[in-house]
């Protein structure tokens, strides 16, 4: 019985799978790890000066009259605040109503409400400004915890820094007549006086 010879020894998957690891690419390296706004690219391009806003898809449209616009994003939000180009973080009342943000000032959905605390304060500890715009007042559970995050309320605003001589930006002029017009239709009175106040508003900030 004859048998035939298997020829010298075959160095072909040790030089395929040299070959396989070096034509691959390189991993691309994250500075500070992979995020999910890495990984989807959400809100890496960020304007200097830019808002980040929580709101209707109307008022998003009247925010980006005035300044450009990065809209938070669930899950995403702490990560886009902590940007240094973003200077203010906006969130607009009817936002709790619909949308990706709906019941945020409730403790069925307590994980949004506290990242929208941890936003603020993350602006609020670089001296960014927090502006709440009550188009809606939130009466959830956890409304005065996400009341707390904001500097300033524009249903609480000081008389002072509505009159005529006060530097005001035209976006903050804007948002204060929105604010007005939606108490007015309310019955209510806008501002609210000094012993009702709950914030004080920085008017230099603005």
């Amino acid at each position: 019985m004859s048998t035939s010879y298997p020829g010298p020894p075959s160095n072909r998957d040790m030089v395929l799978t040299a070959i396989g690891r070096a034509s691959a690419p390189p991993v691309a390296k994250i500075e500070n790890g992979p995020s999910l706004g890495n990984l989807t690219g959400a809100g890496m391009q960020i304007e200097s000066g830019a808002v980040l806003c929580i709101g209707s898809e109307e008022f998003i449209h009247l925010v980006q009259k005035h300044r450009s616009v990065v809209q938070g994003v669930p899950g995403m939000l702490c990560e886009i605040a902590s940007n240094p180009l973003i200077e203010t973080f906006i969130v607009e009342g009817r936002a709790f109503q619909s949308g990706p943000w709906i019941g945020a000032d409730d403790h069925q959905s307590r994980h949004l409400a506290e990242e929208i605390f941890e936003a603020g304060r993350l602006l609020r500890a670089r001296g960014g400004q927090a502006w709440f715009v009550p188009t809606s007042h939130p009466t959830g559970s956890m409304s005065a915890r996400v009341l707390s995050t904001f500097t300033a309320r524009l249903d609480t605003i000081p008389e002072v820094d509505l009159e005529e001589e006060a530097t005001q930006s035209s976006l903050w002029a804007e948002l204060v007549e929105l604010t007005s017009s939606f108490n007015s239709s309310l019955g209510m009175q806008s501002p609210l006086g000094d012993s009702e106040r709950e914030i004080t508003v920085q008017s230099s900030e603005r």
